[in-house]
């Protein structure tokens, strides 16, 4: 059952690329945001409205597992004809309605422009894949150091591609021009390094000469390094109060000027050791079915650092052995910690840290001495 909902936001972002002359593959992805976990059965429904053709109608259905932002996908065919795109978001008893434009150009076929984290050629995982290169695509359009742009055109005729960045009107960065001959496809990595924290507006333009066709597209973005999952995941550093402020934001530049606010108060050599922190808790703690920073290791590991003793207890033969963790200053506190079912994720099963009480696993060892000196020491 889906639990009450106080607040929730739907945002639509269709991305879609050049198939042949009639039509073009879409990507619906419909980001979800509420101060509110979301469980249970999610439906959609979407509609697709071209000029003199008739309307196309479908249905999808998903079931959520308890994250209050996350994304959906819808994947189909449509006309190359602008398209009006609606639909609802059904969440319970809710319904969330939504809307989007999918525009057509004429004989100038293009894709609609994908800014991205990362383009690459070799990222299995990434979202979309064309031809040989992978890409993530950034819906929410934050970005910190550089971005990346990826472009198609299905036209026979040469086209040139222009861009500026705009901020306040003004233009600040002069994008380097590309030529496509006829059909083709621009990756291009845009360093931002220089562009402080703040909004702007990526304006782009693919000219055909010989067609006589232009077209023009105005996609706003953000430069924040407060944009991302790290950045946004205060779990283990922020105050209940805190935490309870920041979940019932739904807007997600409301949510990043939230954030900005909360590291910069703490400080940026405090935050960049953070976000150290969290990468490595991913990389050495995730298992199958969690990912690293939410494990118990991993939250040890974000809220007080590198250990300045890590050991391996093995309390008999054939039993799996104690992992021991020792620091000596920050209260100097000692963190035992084991495997019970031999998933490769160990559990916090006993410390003398009075904030990591209520974290404890209810896990139990079997023959298990919790006595100084029983044992546990080498």
């Amino acid at each position: 059952m889906l639990a009450i909902l106080t607040l929730v936001k739907v945002e639509v972002y269709p991305v879609w690329f050049p198939i042949n002359d009639n039509l073009r593959y879409v990507v619906v992805a419909l980001h979800l945001i509420s101060d509110k976990a979301l469980k249970g059965k999610v439906s959609v429904e979407l509609t697709f409205r071209s000029a003199g053709r008739k309307p196309f109608r479908d249905t999808f259905s998903n079931k959520l597992n308890g994250s209050n932002d996350l994304f959906l996908f819808y994947e189909g065919a449509i006309p190359w004809d602008s398209t009006e795109l609606s639909g609802s978001v059904k969440l319970g008893r809710k319904t969330y309605p939504f809307k989007a434009h999918i525009r057509g150009y004429g004989r100038l076929k293009t894709s609609s422009p994908v800014l991205a984290y990362r383009i690459s050629r070799n990222d299995p995982s990434a979202l979309f894949r064309r031809d040989s290169l992978f890409i993530r695509p950034s819906f929410t359009d934050v970005f910190y150091g550089y971005m990346n742009l990826y472009l198609e055109t299905l036209s026979d005729s040469p086209a040139v591609v222009m861009g500026v960045i705009n901020k306040d009107g003004e233009t600040i960065l002069r994008l380097p021009t590309k030529a496509l001959k006829g059909a083709g496809k621009l990756a291009l990595t845009l360093p931002i390094w220089d562009l402080k924290e703040g909004d702007y507006e990526l304006v782009l333009s693919v000219i055909s000469p010989k067609l006589g066709e232009e077209v023009t597209f105005k996609r706003p973005f953000m430069v924040s390094k407060y944009g991302d999952n790290i950045a946004a995941f205060i779990d283990y550093v922020a105050s209940e109060e805190e935490l309870r402020t920041f979940r019932r934001i739904i807007d997600p530049r409301e949510r990043i000027n939230f954030l900005r606010r909360f590291w910069q108060k703490r400080g940026d050599d405090f935050y960049m050791e953070f976000r150290k922190r969290v990468l490595y808790a991913d990389s050495a703690f995730s298992t199958p079915n969690r990912l690293g920073r939410y494990t118990d290791m991993g939250r040890i590991y974000i809220k007080r650092g590198k250990p300045d003793e890590v050991s391996r207890v093995d309390m008999s033969e054939g039993s799996r052995p104690y992992v021991k963790w020792v620091y000596y200053t920050g209260g100097g506190y000692t963190y035992y910690f084991y495997d019970p079912i031999g998933t490769g994720e160990y559990v916090l099963i006993k410390t003398d840290d009075p904030e990591e009480a209520t974290f404890t696993s209810k896990y139990v060892a079997p023959s298990l001495d919790f006595d100084e000196g029983g044992g546990w020491d080498e």
